[in-house]
């Protein structure tokens, strides 16, 4: 039970009944606040009211000889249509009160037919709180009429249409009490409450009933695209990588979707990289190794006894120890790389120097291989970083343009500045690299050469080289065209004529 008021379905399930349960409450709340705030009775009422109430006083006093006679005859009042307009545009005449009243030329009270404590003691004076001409009302009398609001001795407003106040005469008055807003509401639930409350009942049911189906709908389409990622989740937690959610549903749950299947080809790529890595490393260890035992058996053994077969087999050992050496220290290098932090000390680096002295190193090497190593280094400013990295930097890209370029090949060393710094690219005429392999060419673990047949080194020195770029607050980038070449480009950023003298600082900064 506690498992299905947990569930995502069921929680919009009943948030959308609350939902509608709240927009009802809210609108039978505006209906009463809007009840209540309404103006009582808007100007076009008063003058209906005014013209139906003269009617009416014109009426009674014609028709009775003394204001004792006078009754108000509710009948009488509906007959005539007074009641239905006394009612603010609702019918509530049940609630209404219309009084006769007899004044003196001193505006005394003669006789009230008002009962109750609104009604005026005889001889008390009237108390009106506004009075002006009646006009635009056409009635049947020589005397002028009045109309305005009248105070009760309980404090009531009235409305009253009368006769205008003549020297030694009397003056009839019939007045009219407005609902008050509390009255207006009670009445629309005594008149309107038992007829409209089954159908309201009804129709809330119905909307709920249809609120409820259209949300199990809704929620279904959310939620069950999510339960497909939840399981997809569960079972790549296992092992399972070939588990993918379906991309379906709203906006968001298709993205949460293809975010996870994202993610699934990530860690299958991750995965397939760390076991493509651990293959070559255990491949390339595994050759110098055998080398290594293979020659230094021989000389144990005594095959090797000669001293040019004793100085080939050393020679041999020599190179696969120092082949075995380069690989180890890539590893390191990955190490504090997935570490995050280089420990590097930076100084004023006269970049032209450094790249003129690391070509002069390294042609014989490219001689060595029949490949020509061009080296175009103008005066350049200069760059804050650590020597030592730097040389690594571009030693790891001259060696990879040189292992991977034919015999009879060229490589340029060339560098300008450009953007308030320093461009340097390392450009051959080499195998090039594949178009699929290109954009992964920085990863870690990732290998252009699946067959394993790498010349050296565990094939993290691409991955290790951008890391120290960035350090430096460089940039890296490649280009290739297979068959072609490729061309490394690498920007630093100048130092500031101001700070172009020897300073030596040690920093450490964040791969």
């Amino acid at each position: 039970m506690r498992r299905l008021f947990t569930s995502l379905q069921t929680r919009l399930i009943l948030s959308y009944v609350v939902i509608v349960l709240l927009t009802l409450a809210a609108i039978t709340t505006a209906l009463f606040v809007f009840l209540e705030t309404r103006q009582s009775t808007t100007q076009p009422e008063r003058d209906d009211i005014n013209k139906r109430l003269a009617m009416f006083m014109v009426d009674q006093v014609e028709s009775n000889q003394t204001l004792t006679n006078i009754k108000v005859n509710r009948s009488v009042l509906r007959q005539r249509g007074v009641m239905n307009s006394l009612t603010n545009g609702v019918f509530i005449w049940r609630k209404q009160e219309v009084r006769l009243l007899l004044v003196d030329d001193e505006q005394r009270i003669v006789h009230d037919t008002a009962v109750g404590p609104a009604r005026y003691a005889n001889g008390s004076p009237i108390q009106l709180t506004s009075s002006q001409p009646l006009a635009g009302v056409d009635v049947d009398t020589s005397i002028p009429l009045i109309q305005g609001d009248l105070r009760s001795p309980d404090g009531s407003s009235w409305m009253f249409v009368g006769e205008s106040l003549r020297s030694g005469q009397y003056s009839y008055f019939v007045a009219f009490r407005p609902p008050r807003q509390s009255e207006v509401i009670s009445a629309v639930l005594d008149d309107y409450g038992e007829t409209l409350t089954a159908p309201l009942i009804q129709a809330g049911l119905v909307g709920m009933f249809v609120a409820v189906i259209l949300a199990v709908i809704i929620t279904r389409s959310v939620a069950s695209p999510l339960k497909k990622v939840s399981e997809a989740a569960a079972a790549v937690a296992k092992g399972n990588l070939d588990q993918r959610a379906p991309v379906k549903g709203p906006v968001e749950v298709r993205t949460v979707a293809q975010a996870f299947n994202h993610m699934t080809d990530e860690v299958t790529a991750a995965q397939q990289a760390q076991r493509d890595f651990l293959a070559n490393v255990t491949h390339d260890l595994r050759t110098p190794l055998t080398s290594i035992q293979g020659f230094s058996q021989a000389i144990m053994d005594g095959v090797a006894s000669d001293p040019a077969a004793a100085q080939k087999a050393a020679s041999i050992i020599n190179d696969e120890a120092g082949r075995m050496n380069r690989m180890v220290q890539e590893l390191l290098d990955l190490a504090r790389v997935e570490a995050g932090r280089f420990d590097m000390t930076k100084q004023t680096i006269k970049l032209s120097d450094l790249l003129c002295g690391l070509g002069e190193r390294l042609a014989p090497k490219a001689a060595d291989h029949g490949v020509k190593l061009n080296v175009e280094v103008p005066a350049l400013p200069t760059i804050a970083g650590d020597g030592d990295r730097l040389i690594q930097v571009f030693t790891n890209l001259i060696d990879n343009a040189i292992k991977h370029t034919p015999a009879g090949g060229s490589i340029a060393l060339i560098a300008t500045t450009k953007d308030n710094g320093v461009l340097v690219k390392v450009r051959d005429t080499g195998e090039g690299i594949p178009a699929d392999d290109l954009p992964h060419i920085f990863e870690r673990f990732y290998q252009v050469d699946k067959s394993r047949q790498r010349k050296g080194g565990a094939g993290l020195g691409l991955t290790i080289t951008k890391q120290i770029v960035e350090a430096h607050s460089g940039t890296i980038s490649v280009e290739s065209v297979e068959g072609l070449g490729t061309a490394f480009s690498v920007w630093f950023p100048a130092l500031p004529m101001s700070e172009t003298g020897s300073s030596k600082r040690r920093i450490v900064t964040n791969a």
